[in-house]
């Protein structure tokens, strides 16, 4: 997909567990609110792990705000009482502008069939949202680091990835809500999460009246 060009005519909400990453403020801000969330893990991740965290983020800082992202955030997971074994881990949500050749409906049959073909390992289908049809694109990547969250190993980890295309009514514009994980495990999690965020969407009145 393109960069982002336009802006979104609408509205959503998050669940308070992710960590917004503003992009009105500096990286070294942004960073510091990482290290402040990961030192309140209990028990508190090592100095190797947040050091791999901290660079992941800055990372993912650049990507998205190079593409334009209009909201991104993470939900941090790892080690607790009941579970001391589990892995660090992240779940990112970003929201990005997208360009698009068609509007409305069109958009959903154009792109669903045009990212089957580009994708077919990827699972491509269309969910119909209280704001309207949306194409939905889940696939399974493999990530080096320190683009993940994990630990700071040499092997790629294998990052699922959930995007839900919704086209913006009456525009040659859509928005790219994507969800990003290393945590197959909980991924049926995942979805509860971005699917609460989906059920908000609300177009304001411009994209309405489009």
């Amino acid at each position: 997909m393109p960069d982002a060009t336009v802006e979104l005519p609408l509205t959503f909400s998050v669940p308070e567990v992710f960590t917004d990453i503003d992009f009105q403020v500096s990286a070294e801000t942004n960073t510091n609110r990482l290290i402040d969330n990961l030192e309140s893990l209990d028990p508190r991740p090592t100095p190797e792990q947040i050091s791999h965290a901290v660079l992941a983020q800055q990372a993912m800082y650049e990507m998205l705000a190079a593409a334009g992202a209009v909201y991104a955030g993470v939900l941090l997971g790892g080690p607790s009482e009941d579970n001391p074994d589990k892995p660090l881990s992240s779940v990112m949500l970003s929201v990005t502008a997208r360009p698009s050749e068609l509007s409305n409906e069109h958009t959903v049959r154009r792109l669903s069939r045009t990212m089957g073909a580009l994708y077919p390992e990827a699972e491509v289908g269309v969910m119909v949202l209280d704001c309207g049809p949306a194409v939905v694109v889940t696939q399974d990547t493999k990530v080096p680091s320190p683009v993940n969250l994990l630990e700071n190993d040499t092997r790629p980890t294998v990052v699922r990835q959930l995007h839900i295309f919704v086209p913006v009514p009456g525009r040659l514009a859509m928005a790219d809500f994507s969800l990003a994980t290393e945590n197959i495990d909980e991924w049926e999690d995942c979805l509860e999460l971005i699917g609460a965020v989906c059920r908000t969407i609300r177009f304001t009145d411009d994209a309405a009246a489009a």
